[in-house]
């Protein structure tokens, strides 16, 4: 078939045809939310799904366990970062299944999840990193039934500062109920101011781009301007009403608004 050897021109394959891909080049393929981080929890890589879900570009190096801003149970309870599923993955060195959550974004909405740690390993067994993948959760309801509540319109995945109690639109309230209710209303407000103090502090020491800072600091400002809103409108609600329990005229908006402000009480 080849008379003369010599003049058989080998061609090789393409170059580039045994190219492995980065894992960071794959992971941007993919379309689900997933980071990966060291042994000892700080995020070392995210692809942009994470980023979406998450609504911002954490730090790497800088961020530990998760790269979301708060994390809640199911109940609404904030989880402490180290107690979150990747923290305990790397505590107790196995995959961690069937965890679900609620995440908080930087503008304070809130989005159910399902997070899938797994603790990587290198030839000797010894964990070296942990990869996560987020499935974000349509319906809340769909894997923790609740029992059907007064109000069924309230998103369980709601901020409870920013749904109006529907008790503060009842009527026949005594005066001690709707004291009692301004006083929560105005702690709730002061609870908006430290935690909007506390989340612009975790930023203060922020190395990454200019842009993403502004952007996260306009996000948590917007959440707050949207909580107080709320907040300042059931306080004037409850004063309204109580001011006609006592048989006294409506307060003036101004001073009304001033009072509420300032954290002042029905007299």
């Amino acid at each position: 078939m080849f008379p003369d050897d010599d003049d058989f021109d080998w061609v090789g394959p393409d170059r580039g045809w045994n190219y492995e891909p980065p894992p960071a080049d794959v992971f941007q393929t993919f379309r689900s939310p997933v980071y990966t981080t060291d042994a000892e929890g700080w995020l070392t890589y995210y692809n942009e799904a994470a980023a979406d879900l998450w609504g911002y570009h954490p730090e790497l190096g800088k961020t530990r366990w998760c790269g979301c801003w708060r994390i809640f149970t199911l109940e609404g309870v904030v989880l402490p970062f180290d107690q979150s599923p990747i923290a305990l993955t790397l505590k107790e060195g196995r995959p961690l299944r069937g965890a679900q959550a609620i995440l908080e974004r930087p503008d304070g909405t809130r989005i159910p999840f399902m997070p899938y740690p797994t603790p990587l390993r290198d030839a000797s067994g010894t964990i070296v990193a942990v990869s996560n993948v987020l499935v974000r959760v349509s319906r809340l309801n769909w894997y923790h039934p609740v029992e059907p509540s007064a109000d069924a319109s309230i998103d369980p995945c709601a901020d409870p500062r920013t749904v109006v109690a529907p008790i503060a639109r009842r009527t026949g309230l005594e005066l001690d109920d709707l004291t009692g209710l301004l006083q929560v209303t105005l702690a709730a407000l002061a609870d908006v101011e430290f935690e909007y103090l506390s989340d612009c502090e975790r930023i203060d020491g922020w190395s990454g781009p200019m842009a993403e800072r502004d952007r996260i600091l306009a996000q948590l400002e917007q959440k707050r301007r949207r909580q107080r809103d709320v907040l300042d409108k059931r306080a004037a609600l409850l004063e309204r009403q109580a001011r006609r329990l006592m048989g006294l005229p409506p307060a003036e908006p101004e001073r009304q608004a001033v009072r509420v402000a300032l954290g002042g009480t029905v007299h």
